[in-house]
C-alpha cells in the first residue's frame, strides 16, 4: 500500500458529464481521484487518465452492484493508503414509466418496472456511505467527507421524472438526515441535520448533499436547452463549487446546497407541521436505533417519555 499527502476522493459516474467536471476539479485542487463508471464509458474514461494522469485512476464499476463498489473501495484504499471523500454522483433518469399511459383499458397485469434509477442512485448512497465510512475510519487520521448529488428534483418533485424525483429525494432528504444523524455516530449531545452546523467528533465524517437544477451535459437536448432558456441552466462549475465548499470547510457538516445556475443557496429544513408533536414523532426512538444498529444513538435528541 502506497500512502500519499494528497487527499483521495472516489467520485462516481465519473467518466462524463457533473462527475468528469468533479474528476477534473478536484485533481486541479490537489486531489488524487479514483474514477468509477459503467464499463461502456470506457473510452471516455481512457480520455480522462491521459489527460489527469497518475492523479487518476479509472475503475469500470455499477455502483448498484455492492460486491463491484466494495472491491473499487479497496483498491482505492490499497493504491493510495487513504480515502477522504466519496462523492456519490452517478445516476440516470426514469428507464420505464409507472403512469402506464399507453395501457388504459388493458386487463393484463402490467410489467414489472425498471427501477434502475433507484438502484443507482439510492442504493448506491447507501452502499458507498457504508463503504466510506469503513475505510474513512482507517484512514492516518480517521475521518472524511461524504457528499451526494441530488436534484432540484429531490426538492421540487418533477411529474415528468417519478422515479428519479423519488430516488433524488432519498438523497437529499429522507436518507441524507436519517444516515447525518444516525450512522455517522455523532458524540453525545450533538444532532446532526440539515442547517445544524456541527460535527461527528467520533468519527470526524461530514455529510452533505448537493441538488443542481437542469445543468446542461450531453444527455439534456438543445430542444430541452432551448425550452428553459439559457439562463436557467446550471453550468457544471457551479456544482464542482458547491462540492468543494463542502470538501474545504467541514463547519457545513449537515447541509444541504441547491445549486441553481451561478448560485449556491443553502436550503432550510420544511417546517414540523404539527410542530412539537411532528418533532416528537421523527425523533429518534433509542431502544429502536440500538436493536437495529447495536448500540445506543449516543443522541442527546432523543424521545423520551413526557413528564
Amino acid at each position: 500500500m502506497a500512502a500519499t499527502d494528497r487527499r483521495v476522493a472516489i467520485v462516481t459516474g465519473a467518466a462524463v458529464g457533473i462527475g468528469e467536471e468533479l474528476s477534473r476539479g478536484l485533481v486541479a485542487k490537489g486531489w488524487n481521484v479514483t474514477g468509477l463508471d459503467l464499463a461502456v464509458q470506457n473510452s471516455a474514461a481512457d480520455e480522462l487518465s491521459k489527460e489527469l494522469g497518475e492523479t487518476f485512476l479509472f475503475i469500470p464499476c455499477d455502483v448498484s452492484k455492492y460486491d463491484e463498489l466494495a472491491t473499487a473501495f479497496s483498491m482505492t484504499f490499497q493504491k493510495w493508503g487513504r480515502i477522504d471523500a466519496f462523492c456519490s454522483n452517478a445516476g440516470f433518469v426514469d428507464k420505464s414509466s409507472v403512469y402506464l399511459l399507453n395501457s388504459r383499458g388493458s386487463i393484463e397485469i402490467p410489467p414489472e418496472p425498471d427501477l434502475a434509477s433507484t438502484d443507482v442512485i439510492y442504493k448506491g448512497l447507501i452502499y458507498g456511505t457504508q463503504l466510506a465510512i469503513h475505510f474513512m475510519r482507517q484512514n492516518p487520521t480517521p475521518g472524511g467527507h461524504i457528499v451526494a448529488t441530488s436534484s432540484i428534483a429531490g426538492l421540487y418533485p418533477m411529474a415528468s421524472l417519478p422515479e428519479y424525483s423519488g430516488a433524488k429525494a432519498a438523497a437529499s432528504r429522507a436518507w441524507f438526515e436519517d444516515q447525518a444523524a444516525g450512522i455517522a455516530n455523532p458524540a453525545p449531545g450533538y444532532r446532526i441535520r440539515p442547517g445544524n452546523r456541527t460535527r461527528s467528533e467520533r468519527d470526524n465524517i461530514t455529510i452533505n448533499a448537493i441538488c443542481p437544477g437542469v445543468v446542461p451535459t450531453r444527455n439534456i437536448p438543445q430542444i430541452m436547452r432551448d425550452t428553459f432558456g439559457v439562463d436557467s441552466l446550471t453550468p457544471r462549475s457551479t456544482i464542482l463549487a458547491g462540492y468543494l465548499r463542502f470538501l474545504d470547510d467541514p463547519s457545513l457538516n449537515g447541509n444541504i446546497i441547491e445549486a441553481s445556475r451561478n448560485r449556491l443557496l443553502f436550503t432550510e429544513k420544511p417546517p414540523y407541521a404539527d410542530g412539537d408533536y411532528s418533532k416528537r414523532s421523527s425523533t429518534v426512538f433509542d431502544p429502536l436505533f440500538e436493536s437495529v444498529h447495536g448500540q445506543p444513538s449516543g443522541l442527546e435528541d432523543i424521545v423520551r417519555p413526557l413528564p
